[in-house]
């Protein structure tokens, strides 16, 4: 007894008599540009024609092709919702370890060092208000109405005082 191919398998059930061959292309095709991975094209391809092949009563189904496009089209569906529930691990081993090495680097003192320097040069080399509307909120955390009433503003001015903060802060850092 010879070993069938699914594909030989779904031609040899099928009454209409569709080109199996054709039709493992079109799907595999049809795979490969929803799916980008050639290798996941196959397999899924190999799925959706062993599904056709367990069907109970395959003479029911009037076009084999399109019914297997819509076995692929659910497997797809499948495959991706296995992908997105793939498990997160977290290992408390793995962050301590993380945590000592950044701690006994002495690069980080450094870089901290001269961000905290940088910070300086941009806060100093800003206008009072600008510098008092960032400071208030990014460091106190207080938003533009709070700003507004303490400052005496409107909060559409702090709006505008922080706008021109951000900006003098990235054209000093690109200097």
């Amino acid at each position: 007894m010879s070993v069938r191919t699914a594909e030989e398998a779904v031609a040899a059930r099928d009454p209409a008599g569709v080109d199996a061959e054709q039709c493992r292309k079109d799907l595999h095709r049809y795979l490969v540009r929803r799916l980008h991975n050639n290798e996941i094209a196959n397999d899924l391809a190999q799925e959706a024609f062993l599904r056709y092949l367990q069907l109970p009563d395959a003479g029911v189904v009037r076009k084999p092709d399109a019914y297997l496009f819509r076995i692929a089209v659910n497997l797809i569906y499948e495959w991706r919702m296995r992908k997105d529930r793939a498990i997160v691990t977290y290992s408390s081993d793995l962050v301590e370890r993380f945590a000592a090495t950044l701690a006994c680097s002495g690069t980080d003192d450094y870089e901290r060092l001269t961000s905290r320097e940088h910070l300086q040069k941009v806060l100093d080399s800003m206008p009072a208000r600008p510098r008092q509307v960032l400071w208030m909120n990014k460091v106190e955390g207080k938003n533009y109405d709070v700003i507004a009433k303490e400052l005496g503003l409107k909060p559409r001015t702090v709006l505008n005082a922080l706008a021109r903060a951000i900006a003098h802060a990235r054209r000093v850092q690109y200097d």
